[in-house]
Formats: structure tokens, sequence, C-alpha cells
């Protein structure tokens, strides 16, 4: 696996707390933890897009994604699932929905304090069915979402309707942007997995396991502090990423327990492959040796279809094909090209991310709405925000 990449990889995720001196200081060089007054400012935005430019060029230097899955995950984030690889396929055909599977989440979770929700965060399709799960959850009285991907300052989110690129490991993804605009529009509590590295060293050098399972167990403690301990009543959905076995499951959710004084609900949402199929409930999952074994329900979601050579949603979001204004295609070198809703933040996470190369002449991927569009190469802005409206 490349070091650049894997390195490059923890720069992003301790970016995402620039509050944090030991933070500050890893990414300037220095191990010493500065306060965060002799630090200068940066430019988190442009941090971001440094990123996504450099898995481009490390992908044109020959770089494999099938053997490195840092630079697979930052590609799906760039709109290029097309280059990250193969990927792992679906397991299973989709079932036929006998039952609203929403409403039976709703239902199994009466009376449960927490719900877990593991997915694989590179499945837009798992991630808008998240979402729904999320509003449905929401009318039942849960009261906070808690995502072992985030990472906020020490106020809380930065901003009251959107999650910023500088807020956790899952703001990569246009698709997370989304699902957690929908959170915060239904007034949940976010709860973030805190602060629990030293360096961005060491982030690069954690195996992807233990990464995971540290990463869960501090989600857990914030659980307990953040959301119990100010409200006895609280009920929380945590969402994290799918977990590598059965038995990594089945760790988690003891642990849960075990902070939280509170039994959790395990849901597993897993792939599926059916032509206009609908996400739909897995009685009887698996053998015993992959993710969802663990879990008490597994739905199936149907991966989502490839629309003008982008990876979709499906049908559960109503989504437009957008062509990339002409002045925005590549001629000589990468192009990032990022649509945000009008009136959004430079950080927030954009509606639609996708890396453009010489030739290609891929669309945008948008839910109607107004939205201004941007492009940048690693030399700066091509030229001035596009206004466009979807409908």
């Amino acid at each position: 696996m490349p070091r650049r990449a894997i390195w490059l990889t923890a720069i992003l995720l301790a970016a995402c707390s620039a509050e944090t001196p030991p933070v500050r200081a890893a990414l300037a060089g220095d191990r010493s933890a500065e306060t965060p007054a002799a630090a200068p400012e940066r430019d988190l935005a442009a941090e971001a897009r440094s990123f996504f430019l450099a898995q481009a060029e490390l992908l044109l230097a020959g770089a494999d994604p099938a053997a490195d899955p840092h630079l697979s995950d930052a590609l799906r984030a760039m709109g290029r699932d097309d280059l990250a690889g193969p990927g792992d396929g679906a397991r299973n055909a989709c079932p036929r929905q006998w039952v609203d599977p929403a409403e039976l989440v709703a239902q199994s979770a009466t009376g449960s304090r927490i719900l877990i929700i593991e997915s694989n965060r590179h499945a837009p399709a798992q991630t808008a069915f998240l979402e729904t799960l999320v509003r449905r959850l929401a009318r039942d009285g849960f009261t906070a979402f808690a995502d072992d991907g985030l990472t906020l300052g020490p106020a809380g989110s930065g901003h009251p309707d959107v999650l910023l690129v500088s807020e956790g490991l899952v703001t990569r993804d246009p698709g997370h942007g989304r699902l957690l605009r929908t959170v915060k529009a239904l007034d949940l509590q976010l709860v973030d997995a805190g602060i629990w590295w030293r360096s961005a060293r060491e982030l690069s050098e954690l195996p992807p396991e233990v990464l995971l399972s540290q990463r869960q167990t501090a989600l857990a403690l914030q659980v307990s502090r953040r959301a119990f301990e100010r409200n006895p009543d609280a009920r929380v959905i945590i969402h994290t990423e799918q977990a590598a076995s059965p038995d990594a499951a089945a760790a988690f959710k003891t642990a849960v327990a075990s902070l939280t004084g509170h039994h959790p609900l395990l849901i597993a949402l897993t792939d599926c492959a059916s032509p206009g199929a609908a996400p739909a409930f897995l009685p009887g999952f698996g053998d015993g040796g992959g993710p969802g074994d663990a879990a008490d329900l597994v739905f199936a979601v149907p991966q989502a279809p490839d629309i003008g050579g982008r990876r979709a949603a499906g049908q559960l979001r109503a989504e437009r094909l957008v062509a990339v204004p002409s002045g925005f295609l590549p001629a000589g070198q990468p192009v990032l090209v990022e649509a945000r809703r009008d009136g959004d933040p430079a950080l927030a996470i954009p509606e639609d991310r996708l890396m453009l190369f010489p030739g290609d002449r891929l669309p945008l991927v948008l839910p109607p709405g107004d939205y201004r569009i941007e492009a940048w190469t690693r030399d700066g802005p091509l030229a001035d925000p596009f206004a466009v409206e979807v409908t």
C-alpha cells in the first residue's frame, strides 16, 4: 500500500479537529503540543481539495486502487466508482419486500434506548436508506445520532444546518453530508468519537481493524457521557462502519452495553443485486462468516445503479444528471468539481463531488435545488462559480 496515500488520509482525518493543539502540532511537523494561538490561520477547504487532487495525482502516477483501499475510498468520495476497483460485490439477490423495512425497524426498536446501524460507508444506496430510517426513528422519540466517523469541535458542529468538510472522516462523502443535513433538520443531538488519537503518524500506522475498534470504543464512551449523562431518557442511533467480522460486531455491541448500561439492538445493512428492487428484510442471513451475521436484523439494500457513468443512490432519492459547465472540463490536468447548495458555506460538504481527468465528460448527479458549481486544479480555481437550478 503506498505510504503517501496512507499519510494523506491520516492528515485529512487529523485536520478534522483543528482546535486540538496536538493535532495542529502534528500537521506542522512539530510533535510538541503548542497552543492553538501559536498556529497560523488555515484554509481547511483548500486542504480538503488538496487531498483529493493529490489522490488524483497518485492514480496518474500508477497507484493501484485495488491494492490501496485508502485511494479506492478517496476515488469513491470523488464520484469515481468506475476507477475505484471492483469492490466486494453483492452477496445476495434482493429479497421481496413483504413489510416496510423502516416500520419493521421502528417496531423492533420499541423499548430500546440504543439502536446500532452498521453500513458500508461507500455504498450510496445504503446511506440513503439510513436517512429513511433516521427520519422514521425520529418520529418515535430518538433524540441523538452518533457516528464513529465524526470529529466535531469542542462546541459541537460548526454550522447549524450543514456538516463541514473539516468535521470528520465521513465528511469526505457527499452522501453523508445529505444524511447529516437531515439529522440536523430533525434536531437530533450529534455525538462524535472525540479526539482519541495523538498524531497523524499514529493514525497512519494503525491497522484498519485496530483503528475502527478504537474509534468505536471512543464513540461508545462519548454516547454515555454526552447523551445519557445529560439526558437519562435519551434514545440514540449509533451509525458505524460495517464490521470486519461477526466477532468485531459482537464486541462493539458488548462495549456499548457495558459503557452505557443499555443493551443495544444491532441492525446491519448489506448490498443485494436485483434490478428495480427495494430495501427489504433479509431473514436467516449468512453462514456465520460475513458482515451482518452478529446482527439482530439484516436488511438488503439494492446496489445503486449507474446513471450516465455515475453511481447514484437509486430509488431512495430523486436525482438528476447535470452537465459540468464547459469551462470546467479538464484540459491538461485533473479538475475537481464540487456542487454546493446555494447559500451553503465554502466548508460545507458538497452535494456532489466529481474528479475529472483529461478526456472525461461525466455529469454531476444532484437532487432538485439551487446550486453553485465550482472547479479547481492544483493551480487554483478555474473560473467563477457557476449557478444552476435543478428541477
